[in-house]
């Protein structure tokens, strides 16, 4: 018997009756399918580097917006509220040094782990005053709370001078 599969033949001729290309080869097919996965992988590629560097730039302007910080900060809720907003900047550069380091990014994983320790200095800035461990220029050694009689306090108004 011969051992032409005519129903393929048959296909064969079909699609060349049709004005259609022949059939890919396996290893054409196979060609086809790197291509398109480097493709992906590029595309990927290009999208963890553009979310690194729009992470970064983030949690930096963050992390500079601090400098203009509206509020008092010496004491009690303004205190707690400006300590929130310095450990987020230590939060969110541990959070970019996650993402560059799971995606590769040697130059944004480096500038995360510079705002992450940035972030942990300024909390330390004011903490360990507070805590009576260092003093540092410009930070008052405060407590935690504020003073009972103080325009700060919880609504009390200071008493009228005659």
């Amino acid at each position: 018997m011969s051992e032409i599969d005519w129903n393929v033949e048959l296909r064969k001729i079909e699609r060349e009756y049709d004005g259609l290309p022949p059939e890919p080869s396996a290893n054409a097919l196979r060609a086809r399918r790197a291509a398109e996965l480097r493709e992906r992988q590029e595309a990927a590629e290009r999208i963890a580097l553009v979310g690194g560097w729009a992470r970064l730039v983030l949690v930096t302007t963050l992390a500079v917006a601090l400098y203009w910080w509206p509020h008092a900060r010496g004491c009690g809720l303004d205190l707690a509220a400006f300590l929130g907003a310095e450990a987020m900047v230590a939060v969110g550069g541990l959070w970019v040094a996650v993402f560059t380091w799971r995606h590769r990014l040697a130059t944004g994983h480096t500038l995360a782990l510079v705002l992450l320790i940035a972030g942990l200095a300024l909390v330390a800035v004011q903490t360990l005053p507070r805590l009576g461990y260092a003093t540092f220029a410009g930070v008052p050694a405060d407590g935690w709370l504020c003073a009972a009689g103080s325009a700060r306090g919880a609504g009390v108004t200071p008493p009228a001078t005659p």
